[in-house]
């Protein structure tokens, strides 16, 4: 004899009621957790301004390091090509908490070709700038998050700058004046528009757009 082609053993019932308190389960849980996720990563970052994660020099960025005193304000003139030819300090200068004299100590102006502008996970506004005489010469400014930077006096300005570069969002290859205080990165980020000496201006503490080329 032929099987039946039909099932014999009774289907179990559907229950409404189960699939929905799931789902409202799921919600919650999802309503619990992603909070708590996006939480704990803002306290790392925020605690990242004051205590020196991975070798980064997180207060030195941030301008919340001991030696923010000691920074020269006003600014020096000089060109992108200029600060990307500065001598790279020793291996040993950045496994220090204090800043390298004497150009994390110097306040740097140049006039630059806004290449590009990226958005980091760290919170950063990510700008590369190219020298107006020489385009293949490019260094690395940023922004930090205001949240992250609380204690250096500079979160207005780094509002502002942020507010800057969304109402700018459609001017890449702008020439901007950049105003920022000298940053050795121990990564150079060469791929990323950085220069070959690791040289930075982070953070960025003034900005102008002058116009598009």
């Amino acid at each position: 004899m032929k099987p039946s082609a039909y099932r014999s053993d009774p289907i179990p019932p559907v229950v409404p009621g189960r699939t929905v308190v799931g789902r409202a389960v799921a919600c919650a849980l999802l309503l619990v957790i992603v909070p708590l996720i996006l939480t704990s990563g803002f306290f790392v970052l925020f605690l990242a301004g004051f205590v020196d994660f991975g070798g980064q020099r997180w207060p030195v960025k941030t301008f919340r390091d001991r030696d923010r005193s000691r920074v020269r304000l006003a600014p020096v003139d000089t060109s992108v090509a200029s600060l990307a030819h500065l001598s790279r300090p020793p291996d040993a200068a950045f496994r220090s908490r204090s800043r390298i004299a004497a150009a994390e100590l110097t306040v740097y102006r140049v006039r630059a070709g806004l290449r590009r502008v990226d958005y980091e996970m760290d919170g950063d506004v990510h700008m590369v700038l190219s020298d107006p005489e020489d385009p293949s010469r490019s260094i690395i400014a940023e922004i930090p998050h205001p949240l992250f930077s609380i204690g250096s006096g500079l979160g207005r300005t780094f509002r502002s700058e942020r507010a800057e570069i969304r109402n700018h969002r459609h001017s890449r290859g702008a020439e901007v004046e950049v105003i920022g205080i000298g940053f050795f990165d121990y990564r150079t980020h060469q791929r990323a528009g950085g220069a070959a000496n690791g040289f930075e201006l982070h953070p960025v503490i003034g900005l102008k757009f002058i116009g598009t080329r």
